[in-house]
């Protein structure tokens, strides 16, 4: 699919969540979107490791031009718009791109450090960028928007671990997989250690939701819906990785569209009344 033109709604459980937003703001975060889908897709296609880095520095290339104001390539002259009418700081944008060039090699995790390290780039870059679209760019919005993208990348990689794996990209540290006694490459649906070892790891992610939760006081959070929209999907699909771990190991584990909607339901009234806390 072409990232530039393709729908949106059987791609991200984004889709639903950025319904919430005015019409120059959903617009912003579409392109947003598929900046990173296209980024994304570098990465994850087929093609030879010599192709894909030309692609990137193509990519790279593109990029440094529409900061400047002078894109060519037609998915960027969209996002330039972007970049100008919201005016995006260029650093979000580039960890993006930093996120992606990592993703070209195999990814095998000692420590969690760089775990983080590295979902604050694919997953804190774009909440940043986000975050300027919906207006905000002082630090407790930068912390809500990065505990938010590593909360949502932890239950993204717990989720897509089989497949990620059959690419070379161990994101789990090594120091984790020790410590529950398993072995990545040798993982059989009767393991008694996977259970413990997901719920660890979702602990962890629901950890990072907290802390981008205690960022904001609950009126601020009311005026973020789409982002509480997007937590609260995730959430959902949290747990029913919780209540089903052994489900990774036998395929991908996804939210039916009802779900997604009642997930972005839910959020939305708890804004509504959030509206009126008193923090």
């Amino acid at each position: 699919m072409n990232p530039q033109t393709a729908p949106l709604q059987n791609k991200t459980s984004f889709y639903y969540p950025l319904l919430l937003l005015p019409k120059a703001q959903r617009e912003g975060m579409e392109s947003l979107y598929r900046f990173c889908w296209a980024a994304d897709d570098i990465a994850d296609n087929n093609d030879p490791l010599p192709l894909k880095r030309k692609k990137l520095a193509l990519f790279k290339k593109n990029l440094k031009l529409a900061l400047a104001g002078k894109a060519q390539d037609p998915l960027f002259k969209s996002f330039q718009k972007t970049i100008q009418q919201f005016q995006l700081s260029p650093q979000p944008l580039w960890s993006i791109v930093k996120g992606v060039e990592r993703d070209l090699k195999p990814i095998h995790f000692k420590k969690f450090a760089e775990l983080h390290r590295y979902a604050l780039q694919v997953a804190g870059g774009p909440g940043l960028a986000s975050m300027e679209i919906f207006g905000f760019k002082d630090k407790a919005h930068r912390v809500y928007a990065e505990n938010l993208g590593v909360f949502l990348q932890i239950v993204n990689m717990t989720r897509d671990y089989r497949e990620d794996m059959a690419l070379g990209r161990q994101y789990f540290p090594e120091e984790d997989f020790k410590r529950f006694h398993l072995n990545p490459r040798q993982l059989g649906d009767n393991n008694s250690h996977w259970n413990p070892f997901v719920k660890f790891q979702l602990n962890r992610a629901w950890d990072h939701l907290q802390k981008a939760r205690k960022a904001l006081t609950r009126h601020q959070q009311s005026e973020l819906a789409t982002a509480e929209a997007i937590a609260a999907v995730y959430v959902r699909l949290y747990q029913k990785l919780k209540v089903h771990p052994h489900q990774i190991l036998e395929g991908r584990v996804g939210l039916a569209p009802l779900e997604k909607l009642l997930s972005v339901s839910g959020a939305s009234f708890r804004c509504f009344l959030w509206k009126w806390a008193k923090d």
